[in-house]
Protein backbone atom coordinates (compact mmCIF):
# COMPACT_ATOMS: atom_id res chain seq x y z
CA UNK A 1 0.00 0.00 0.00
CA UNK A 2 1.19 3.13 -1.21
CA UNK A 3 -0.10 6.90 -1.44
CA UNK A 4 2.39 8.09 -3.91
CA UNK A 5 0.60 11.08 -6.04
CA UNK A 6 0.47 8.08 -8.35
CA UNK A 7 -2.84 8.36 -10.60
CA UNK A 8 -5.39 4.85 -9.10
CA UNK A 9 -7.61 2.61 -10.23
CA UNK A 10 -10.06 0.83 -8.83
CA UNK A 11 -13.23 -1.70 -9.44
CA UNK A 12 -16.34 0.08 -9.41
CA UNK A 13 -18.13 0.67 -6.00
CA UNK A 14 -18.53 -2.92 -4.81
CA UNK A 15 -21.34 -1.42 -1.96
CA UNK A 16 -23.88 0.16 -4.72
CA UNK A 17 -26.54 -2.35 -4.83
CA UNK A 18 -26.62 -2.69 -0.93
CA UNK A 19 -29.65 -0.94 1.28
CA UNK A 20 -28.40 2.08 3.22
CA UNK A 21 -30.08 2.98 6.30
CA UNK A 22 -29.13 6.15 8.07
CA UNK A 23 -29.89 6.90 11.95
CA UNK A 24 -31.74 10.04 11.02
CA UNK A 25 -32.35 11.57 7.24
CA UNK A 26 -33.03 7.76 6.57
CA UNK A 27 -34.93 8.71 3.38
CA UNK A 28 -31.95 9.91 1.82
CA UNK A 29 -29.20 7.31 3.32
CA UNK A 30 -29.85 6.01 -0.40
CA UNK A 31 -28.21 8.73 -2.34
CA UNK A 32 -24.87 8.24 -0.42
CA UNK A 33 -24.63 5.20 -3.31
CA UNK A 34 -26.44 6.41 -6.52
CA UNK A 35 -23.03 7.48 -7.54
CA UNK A 36 -24.59 10.57 -8.38
CA UNK A 37 -22.60 13.89 -6.88
CA UNK A 38 -25.22 16.21 -6.71
CA UNK A 39 -27.53 13.60 -4.33
CA UNK A 40 -26.96 13.63 -0.59
CA UNK A 41 -27.29 11.36 2.66
CA UNK A 42 -28.25 14.20 5.44
CA UNK A 43 -29.12 13.70 8.35
CA UNK A 44 -32.18 15.37 10.08
CA UNK A 45 -31.86 17.63 13.62
CA UNK A 46 -28.81 16.58 14.68
CA UNK A 47 -25.83 18.68 16.70
CA UNK A 48 -21.94 18.06 17.41
CA UNK A 49 -23.37 16.14 20.35
CA UNK A 50 -25.50 13.53 18.41
CA UNK A 51 -23.25 10.30 16.89
CA UNK A 52 -25.20 10.07 13.72
CA UNK A 53 -24.55 6.63 11.57
CA UNK A 54 -24.48 5.59 8.08
CA UNK A 55 -24.98 1.96 8.08
CA UNK A 56 -24.92 0.10 4.16
CA UNK A 57 -25.67 -3.92 3.87
CA UNK A 58 -24.87 -5.91 1.15
CA UNK A 59 -23.73 -9.34 -0.29
CA UNK A 60 -20.59 -10.37 0.82
CA UNK A 61 -17.60 -8.03 -0.86
CA UNK A 62 -13.86 -8.78 -0.40
CA UNK A 63 -12.14 -4.55 -0.37
CA UNK A 64 -9.27 -2.99 0.61
CA UNK A 65 -9.97 1.10 -0.31
CA UNK A 66 -12.91 3.38 0.50
CA UNK A 67 -13.39 6.67 -0.35
CA UNK A 68 -15.80 9.49 1.06
CA UNK A 69 -16.61 11.74 -0.98
CA UNK A 70 -18.08 15.24 -0.55
CA UNK A 71 -18.92 15.70 2.86
CA UNK A 72 -18.54 17.72 5.68
CA UNK A 73 -17.16 15.24 8.77
CA UNK A 74 -14.64 16.37 11.34
CA UNK A 75 -14.81 13.57 13.60
CA UNK A 76 -16.02 10.20 12.38
CA UNK A 77 -14.93 6.77 12.30
CA UNK A 78 -15.58 3.74 9.68
CA UNK A 79 -15.91 0.16 10.65
CA UNK A 80 -16.38 -3.07 9.15
CA UNK A 81 -18.92 -5.91 10.43
CA UNK A 82 -17.03 -9.34 11.19
CA UNK A 83 -18.81 -12.22 12.16
CA UNK A 84 -21.80 -9.52 13.74
CA UNK A 85 -20.21 -7.09 14.88
CA UNK A 86 -18.35 -3.83 14.14
CA UNK A 87 -14.72 -4.21 14.03
CA UNK A 88 -11.98 -1.36 13.00
CA UNK A 89 -9.50 -1.64 9.68
CA UNK A 90 -6.10 -2.96 10.35
CA UNK A 91 -2.91 -1.10 8.94
CA UNK A 92 -4.57 1.99 7.45
CA UNK A 93 -3.31 4.72 4.71
CA UNK A 94 -4.52 7.80 4.45
CA UNK A 95 -4.58 10.83 2.16
CA UNK A 96 -1.20 12.34 1.86
CA UNK A 97 0.37 9.05 3.05
CA UNK A 98 -0.81 9.17 6.79
CA UNK A 99 -0.36 5.95 8.40
CA UNK A 100 -3.03 5.12 10.98
CA UNK A 101 -4.24 2.16 13.13
CA UNK A 102 -7.84 2.39 12.08
CA UNK A 103 -10.37 4.69 10.27
CA UNK A 104 -10.85 7.35 12.86
CA UNK A 105 -10.74 11.07 12.53
CA UNK A 106 -11.15 13.90 15.05
CA UNK A 107 -9.92 16.96 13.27
CA UNK A 108 -10.79 15.87 9.73
CA UNK A 109 -10.59 19.75 7.28
CA UNK A 110 -11.23 18.45 3.81
CA UNK A 111 -14.33 17.76 2.05
CA UNK A 112 -13.12 14.33 1.05
CA UNK A 113 -11.25 11.15 1.59
CA UNK A 114 -9.85 8.09 0.96
CA UNK A 115 -8.15 4.83 2.74
CA UNK A 116 -5.77 1.62 1.76
CA UNK A 117 -5.75 -0.96 4.87
CA UNK A 118 -5.90 -4.43 4.93
CA UNK A 119 -7.85 -6.27 2.95
CA UNK A 120 -11.63 -7.52 4.68
CA UNK A 121 -14.60 -9.75 3.12
CA UNK A 122 -17.64 -8.70 4.32
CA UNK A 123 -21.25 -7.82 4.64
CA UNK A 124 -21.86 -4.07 6.22
CA UNK A 125 -20.04 -1.16 6.61
CA UNK A 126 -20.98 1.60 8.66
CA UNK A 127 -20.15 5.42 9.37
CA UNK A 128 -20.33 6.91 12.67
CA UNK A 129 -20.71 10.74 12.85
CA UNK A 130 -20.24 13.20 15.86
CA UNK A 131 -18.82 16.47 14.96
CA UNK A 132 -19.11 18.68 11.70
CA UNK A 133 -16.40 21.38 10.68
CA UNK A 134 -19.37 23.99 10.88
CA UNK A 135 -20.89 23.73 14.54
CA UNK A 136 -23.95 21.72 14.31
CA UNK A 137 -24.47 21.54 11.29
CA UNK A 138 -26.53 18.95 9.26
CA UNK A 139 -24.06 15.95 8.67
CA UNK A 140 -23.96 15.04 4.97
CA UNK A 141 -22.16 12.70 2.39
CA UNK A 142 -22.47 12.65 -1.08
CA UNK A 143 -20.82 9.01 -2.11
CA UNK A 144 -19.14 6.39 -0.22
CA UNK A 145 -17.17 4.30 -1.68
CA UNK A 146 -15.61 0.45 -0.84
CA UNK A 147 -13.95 -1.28 -3.59
CA UNK A 148 -10.36 -3.16 -4.30
CA UNK A 149 -7.39 -1.37 -6.23
CA UNK A 150 -6.67 -2.58 -9.89
CA UNK A 151 -3.35 -0.56 -9.72
CA UNK A 152 -1.54 2.49 -9.54
CA UNK A 153 0.64 4.34 -12.15
CA UNK A 154 4.38 4.04 -11.02
CA UNK A 155 4.96 6.93 -13.47
CA UNK A 156 3.40 10.16 -14.40
CA UNK A 157 2.56 9.66 -17.74
CA UNK A 158 0.89 12.93 -19.13
CA UNK A 159 -3.06 13.23 -18.40
CA UNK A 160 -3.34 15.41 -21.55
CA UNK A 161 -6.54 17.20 -21.32
CA UNK A 162 -9.13 16.81 -18.97
CA UNK A 163 -12.89 17.48 -20.40
CA UNK A 164 -15.76 18.95 -18.42
CA UNK A 165 -19.00 19.06 -20.18
CA UNK A 166 -22.27 20.53 -18.82
CA UNK A 167 -23.95 20.07 -22.57
CA UNK A 168 -24.74 23.16 -22.61
CA UNK A 169 -27.26 24.20 -25.41
CA UNK A 170 -28.09 27.58 -26.17
CA UNK A 171 -31.54 29.28 -28.19
CA UNK A 172 -31.08 32.86 -29.47
CA UNK A 173 -34.87 34.47 -28.78
CA UNK A 174 -36.49 36.90 -30.59
CA UNK A 175 -35.11 39.54 -28.65
CA UNK A 176 -31.43 38.98 -29.41
CA UNK A 177 -30.70 37.47 -26.06
CA UNK A 178 -29.75 33.76 -25.73
CA UNK A 179 -31.33 31.30 -23.17
CA UNK A 180 -28.91 28.56 -22.58
CA UNK A 181 -29.67 25.49 -20.86
CA UNK A 182 -26.62 23.36 -19.11
CA UNK A 183 -26.53 19.45 -18.02
CA UNK A 184 -25.08 17.61 -15.04
CA UNK A 185 -21.21 17.68 -15.83
CA UNK A 186 -19.72 14.95 -17.16
CA UNK A 187 -15.95 14.04 -17.21
CA UNK A 188 -13.32 12.40 -19.66
CA UNK A 189 -9.55 12.03 -19.44
CA UNK A 190 -7.36 11.16 -22.19
CA UNK A 191 -3.42 9.93 -20.97
CA UNK A 192 -0.42 10.15 -22.81
CA UNK A 193 2.57 7.86 -22.58
CA UNK A 194 5.40 10.12 -23.77
CA UNK A 195 8.85 9.02 -24.93
CA UNK A 196 7.54 5.99 -21.70
CA UNK A 197 10.44 4.02 -20.36
CA UNK A 198 9.85 0.17 -20.64
CA UNK A 199 12.42 -1.00 -18.07
CA UNK A 200 10.99 -2.90 -15.60
CA UNK A 201 9.91 0.01 -12.87
CA UNK A 202 7.40 1.46 -15.59
CA UNK A 203 6.16 -1.00 -17.46
CA UNK A 204 4.01 -1.90 -14.83
CA UNK A 205 1.80 1.34 -16.06
CA UNK A 206 2.06 0.05 -19.80
CA UNK A 207 0.46 -3.28 -18.76
CA UNK A 208 -2.08 -1.25 -16.76
CA UNK A 209 -3.47 0.88 -19.64
CA UNK A 210 -3.89 -2.82 -21.56
CA UNK A 211 -5.50 -4.33 -18.41
CA UNK A 212 -8.20 -1.11 -18.17
CA UNK A 213 -8.54 -1.53 -22.10
CA UNK A 214 -9.53 -4.78 -22.12
CA UNK A 215 -11.64 -4.66 -19.22
CA UNK A 216 -15.21 -5.02 -19.54
CA UNK A 217 -16.53 -3.66 -16.67
CA UNK A 218 -16.37 -0.19 -16.02
CA UNK A 219 -13.75 1.45 -13.48
CA UNK A 220 -12.95 4.44 -11.27
CA UNK A 221 -10.08 6.85 -11.89
CA UNK A 222 -8.72 8.93 -9.14
CA UNK A 223 -6.05 11.35 -10.31
CA UNK A 224 -5.22 12.95 -7.57
CA UNK A 225 -4.07 9.55 -6.34
CA UNK A 226 -4.63 10.34 -2.89
CA UNK A 227 -2.63 13.69 -2.48
CA UNK A 228 -4.24 17.27 -1.83
CA UNK A 229 -1.09 19.12 -0.61
CA UNK A 230 0.67 22.53 -1.88
CA UNK A 231 3.84 20.29 -2.98
CA UNK A 232 1.90 18.26 -5.09
CA UNK A 233 -1.14 20.65 -5.92
CA UNK A 234 -0.65 24.51 -6.15
CA UNK A 235 -3.94 24.60 -7.14
CA UNK A 236 -6.65 21.70 -6.80
CA UNK A 237 -8.51 21.95 -10.53
CA UNK A 238 -11.56 20.11 -11.28
CA UNK A 239 -10.63 16.50 -11.84
CA UNK A 240 -7.94 16.40 -9.81
CA UNK A 241 -9.49 17.27 -6.47
CA UNK A 242 -9.82 14.89 -3.59
CA UNK A 243 -13.25 14.58 -4.32
CA UNK A 244 -13.09 13.52 -8.17
CA UNK A 245 -13.23 10.09 -8.22
CA UNK A 246 -15.14 9.46 -11.49
CA UNK A 247 -16.90 5.90 -12.91
CA UNK A 248 -15.10 5.66 -16.01
CA UNK A 249 -14.78 3.69 -19.63
CA UNK A 250 -12.17 3.64 -22.09
CA UNK A 251 -14.32 5.30 -24.99
CA UNK A 252 -11.86 6.06 -27.48
CA UNK A 253 -8.59 3.40 -29.36
CA UNK A 254 -5.13 2.77 -28.16
CA UNK A 255 -2.50 3.94 -30.52
CA UNK A 256 1.18 3.05 -29.52
CA UNK A 257 4.26 2.59 -31.44
CA UNK A 258 8.09 2.52 -30.09
CA UNK A 259 10.34 5.51 -30.23
CA UNK A 260 11.91 5.84 -33.80
CA UNK A 261 10.19 2.22 -34.40
CA UNK A 262 13.14 0.76 -32.62
CA UNK A 263 12.09 -1.87 -30.17
CA UNK A 264 14.21 -1.46 -27.38
CA UNK A 265 13.21 2.65 -27.55
CA UNK A 266 10.62 3.87 -24.69
CA UNK A 267 6.92 4.26 -25.81
CA UNK A 268 4.98 6.75 -27.07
Amino acid sequence: MAITGGVKFFNENKIKDGTAVGSTGDASAKFALDLDVDTYWRSVGSTDSDTETLTVTFASQTIDRILILDCNFKSFTIKYDSGGSFTHFANVTTIGGATKTNITETAFAQDSSYYEFDSVTTTRLQISVTTTQTTNAQKYLSQFIATSEIGTFAGYPEISSVKIDRNSRSKRTLSGRFSVQKSLETFGYSIKFKNYSVDSLYSVDLDLAFTLLESEDPFIVYPCGGRYESKHFRYAAPGFRLKDAKLVQISKTYKLKYNRNIYTNPVD
